[in-house]
């Protein structure tokens, strides 16, 4: 064999080892261009990056520079920002509660003293409860696999619907039963009054437990401030009611005794025969709300376009904010620089931007960067945009999302937070198959609703496939003192302490835009639609909204 054939063989091998995904070489992630965006954004310079403030214009001026040299293009047309406003509800103090009684005599309870009450429909409303009839429910949950359901044996609609706070096994004290004392996810208020509000009820009181701070509850209730959202779209906030709120034990005790019945409501809830009680008295009540606006703020998108069927586009999302600062006392650190949460999976996704436009040949499909503003407030950036799209949501493959990138050595697995729920499980596993890594499901309580937290769920809310991986598990080098940094991390969560260091190590992260990269690109040199799994509520949005 000749120089010249073992010359050749020697580049055709090295090409072999470097080329893949459909023959495109696959230029290598840098963890320096990872750690230089982190290092920049989680800066002190940033002032905690959030919406609104100086700290927001330094980020989007530094994410817009970046795309362009990068050269990725403006996504709004030609811009790289995308405006919207964020506001909130100022809730009003209430009227009395007034109850009516069977026997013609009524009882009237004051706000703030006997009960906490909000509108929960519209902004701007003045709703009204005029002598509406009453239910206890017990807990007023439904869970299967317990054989528990407080709505089997009740009609709801139009009522006012009276709830115990968490669930069986918080009363029981039973480990057996839901989660025993630790709250489980049928314990959720919110979960409770979406239930009620689905069987057709007006409004929803929880029962007053002494494990919920009585004179804290107002802060966020009567004169107080609905959560944040974005302007014309409460609807994002609202569940659905005329009013919800709680009761002292005393207002409850007063209805069971004037109704006939005895004071022991909790211990006739855990019966196995409970069908809920009627009440005979009915209840009066006025609630207002006024908006206000709170800040103006952007999006940053940019596109990579599509060589053969642009309109078909992948979109990656994560956020660019953090929760800015706090006041300075006694020389303490005032900023909450954000350097996992989120400048991580900001630095992930610029890298991710870079590495496909340095492939020899562009996708297919385009590829959408969309850094969203206002996360931390509740999603919002994301929610402005799935309800506002520049491209049209039918056209969209899938989302893939970046929030929170551990700064450890590489993991081999990585927690896929949505597995088991759509087709894009095929696609994660095939890109960690590449990694030497595996991807397991999300083993999180339900309670803590992890499914629901990040940029990606307005997407899957209106029908969009996604995927959020993190590497998180089984560190290649280091052992149980590596993995301990993750657990460690909990610590520096929204405090100020989340910081870029030095020594900062970004092999994990970068191991984790390689994943996103190598989802995504798949599925922008195909043809195929992932979607929902049959049992998914979120496939029959997928089917419509492609259909339509």
């Amino acid at each position: 064999m000749n120089l010249k054939l073992l010359k050749f063989l020697a580049l055709m091998l090295f090409l072999h080892i470097f080329c893949s995904c459909n023959g495109q070489s696959l230029p290598s992630i840098s963890e320096d261009n990872i750690k230089s965006h982190i290092k920049t954004l989680a800066s002190d310079e940033f002032l905690g990056r959030k919406p609104g403030t100086l700290g927001e214009q330094k980020t989007i001026q530094y994410l817009a520079e970046k795309l362009e040299a990068i050269g990725i293009e403006p996504a709004n047309g030609d811009s790289y920002f995308q405006e919207f406003t964020i506001s909130r509800l100022k809730y009003n103090k209430p009227s009395a509660m007034v109850i009516s009684k069977a026997n013609g005599k009524t009882s009237r309870y004051e706000s703030s003293k006997d009960f906490y009450s909000k509108t929960s429909f519209k902004a701007n409303d003045q709703i009204s409860l005029n002598e509406a009839e009453i239910v206890f429910v017990g807990f007023g949950i439904i869970a299967p696999e317990y054989n528990w359901d407080d709505y089997k044996h009740v009609d709801v609609k139009d009522k006012v619907v009276l709830v115990l706070f968490s669930d069986p096994g918080f009363y029981t004290k039973d480990e057996n039963m839901f989660n025993g004392m630790s709250v489980s996810q049928y314990g959720d208020y919110n979960l409770k009054k979406k239930l009620a509000m689905e069987r057709g009820a007006k409004a929803v009181f929880m029962i007053h437990h002494e494990f919920i701070n009585w004179d804290q509850i107002g802060q966020s209730s009567n004169s107080g401030y609905s959560s944040a959202y974005v302007k014309n779209q409460s609807e994002t906030v609202s569940d659905g009611l005329l009013c919800s709120g709680i009761i002292s034990i005393p207002v409850m005790k007063d209805l069971l005794s004037s109704s006939g019945f005895e004071d022991n409501y909790v211990e006739q809830a855990l019966g196995k025969d409970f069908k809920g009680l009627h009440i005979t008295s009915k209840m009066s009540l006025t609630n207002s709300s006024t908006p206000e606006d709170v800040v103006r703020t952007k999006n940053v998108l940019g596109i990579l376009k599509g060589s053969t069927r642009p309109d078909e586009h992948i979109i990656y999302t994560s956020h660019w904010d953090h929760v800015g600062t706090r006041p300075s006392t006694f020389g303490k650190d005032s900023i909450f620089n954000g350097a996992i949460d989120n400048a991580s999976g900001t630095a992930m996704h610029l890298e991710v931007a870079r590495t496909y436009k340095a492939l020899r040949r562009k996708p297919e499909r385009s590829i959408v960067f969309f850094f969203t503003s206002a996360e931390e407030m509740g999603l919002l950036g994301a929610e402005y945009y799935a309800n506002n799209p520049i491209y049209p949501l039918k056209k969209a493959v899938c989302v893939i999302n970046a929030d929170g990138h551990f700064a450890t050595n590489k993991m081999k697995t990585a927690t896929s937070v949505l597995k088991g729920y759509s087709e894009m499980d095929k696609y994660v596993d095939n890109a960690v198959a590449k990694m030497d890594r595996n991807a397991v499901e999300d083993t999180s309580p339900a309670y803590m609703k992890i499914f629901q937290r990040s940029d990606h769920y307005p997407f899957v809310k209106k029908g969009v496939p996604a995927v959020w991986a993190i590497g998180n598990q089984n560190p290649v080098e280091g052992g149980e003192a590596e993995a301990q940094k993750i657990a460690n991390y909990m610590q520096h969560y929204h405090q100020v302490t989340d910081e870029y260091y030095e020594g900062f190590n970004a092999q994990n992260i970068a191991a984790d835009a390689l994943m996103n990269f190598l989802i995504g690109l798949e599925l922008a040199n195909s043809s195929a639609w992932p979607n929902w799994n049959k049992t998914s509520k979120y496939k029959e949005i997928r089917d419509k909204s492609i259909q339509d």
